[in-house]
């Protein structure tokens, strides 16, 4: 009866620890989610990091003082050397890096970590 009792308590050990891996979506799902729009605050993008889901739109600050650009290939954030606020939609999973041009070398850097479904 005992080894049947243990057995019951290993397999039921086994089920949470394989739920607990399929609710993790990848190494970033500490992230806060992306707001509607990421701000600039002084020389920073708020947040400076986040994540949203494959298909999602977010909307990224720029500004004449702080030029916006994404970084690496197949990012969909344009350069964008206006005062306008873009949006943009994220349909492949992985993490999008921008910067504002003007003031990278400060730091003034953000990532987009898009996850799967």
């Amino acid at each position: 009866m005992h080894k049947f009792l243990w057995a019951g308590l290993g397999a039921l050990g086994l089920l949470g620890i394989f739920a607990a891996c399929q609710n993790n979506s990848g190494p970033n799902t500490g992230l806060p989610t992306c707001p509607n729009t990421i701000g600039i605050e002084g020389f920073a993008y708020n947040p400076s990091s986040c994540k949203i889901s494959v298909g999602q739109s977010v909307s990224i600050a720029a500004s004449a003082t702080h030029p916006l650009r994404g970084l690496g290939m197949g990012n969909p954030i344009a350069a964008t050397p206006t005062t306008t606020t873009q949006s943009y939609t994220f349909s492949t999973a992985g993490t999008y890096e921008y910067e504002c041009t003007a003031h990278s070398a400060q730091g003034m850097k953000g990532f987009i970590t898009v996850v799967g479904p």
